[in-house]
């Protein structure tokens, strides 16, 4: 116990020094028209906005899986100044920002660039999901701290990166991604965007999500798997989002993504090719 608390510790530590720093740093944005060569800080706001509504979801059982889920839950967005807490990525508020997961801050908000911390809760993998994953010991929930940057190109270009940990030490490990897509305007309500993505994961988290022990591999039979770290997968997909009013608006997307190296060699991985559709319909506030 002492072990993880000392693991765990620095971790924690950046991520307060973060948060602290927040306080000192440009605040978020609004729409400007500096060229890229003269950029400088926004000014702060700290009016509130928000957005609610159902989100639904079409995907693979778990990673890997030959099984289907549908999900369908309640999805909430909410900002004050800098500080944000969502639990869907595709509410888009009135700025021009991206809606991140969790709950986090912007450390660094210019008319290009935007740098933001968070922490969400992963719910892990329940052995229950599937009847593939029998005998398989479930991955614990835990909470992930994550880092991402994202950069405005020309001509609706855009690109970013993002690091997460486990910081409660529950086999999470780490994650980290780059991807790039670009957003074009159909009319004056919608909007379409495509992107594609790659992540890496570490090898403890390899191992937590594909990896199979020998007592696992007796229970089951499936043969023992111990993987190392390397490229867990490649995604491209599609999205588009209309405006219906200035209070209502939705959206749609469909996605590919093909697992890699150790993660497409494991014995629990049945398809290595999968893909996955969402959408929902929220309320500005």
């Amino acid at each position: 116990m002492d072990l993880t608390c000392r693991r765990v510790s620095p971790t924690l530590l950046l991520l307060l020094c973060m948060v602290a720093r927040a306080a000192d740093v440009a605040p978020a944005p609004t729409e400007a028209a500096s060229s890229p060569a003269d950029e400088s800080p926004k000014p702060a706001t700290t009016e509130w906005e928000g957005a609610i509504g159902p989100v639904f979801s079409w995907s693979p059982a778990y990673s890997g899986a030959s099984g289907r889920k549908v999900s369908v839950a309640p999805g909430l967005y909410l900002r004050y100044g800098r500080f944000s807490i969502s639990n869907s990525s595709s509410f888009v508020t009135r700025r021009s920002d991206d809606v991140v997961r969790g709950l986090g801050v912007d450390l660094l908000t210019r008319d290009r660039a935007r740098v933001h911390v968070s922490l969400r809760f992963d719910r892990g993998r329940r052995s229950s999901v599937s009847e593939s994953l029998g005998g398989i010991h479930s991955v614990r929930s835990t909470l992930r701290a994550r880092t991402t940057a994202s950069w405005r190109l020309d001509y609706g270009w855009r690109l970013g990166a993002g690091w997460s940990i486990d910081v409660l030490g529950h086999g999470g490990g780490q994650l980290a991604d780059l991807g790039v897509g670009h957003d074009t305007r159909l009319g004056p309500r919608s909007t379409w965007g495509v992107g594609t993505g790659v992540t890496w994961a570490s090898r403890r988290y390899m191992r937590s999500y594909y990896g199979v022990t020998a007592e696992e591999s007796a229970r089951t039979g499936y043969a023992a798997y111990t993987p190392d770290s390397g490229l867990k997968d490649v995604s491209v997909g599609t999205s588009w989002r209309l405006e219906i009013n200035p209070r209502w608006a939705g959206f749609a997307s469909v996605s590919v993504g093909r697992l890699l190296g150790p993660a497409a060699d494991s014995p629990l991985t049945a398809k290595t090719t999968s893909w996955g559709m969402g959408g929902g319909v929220f309320w500005r506030f």
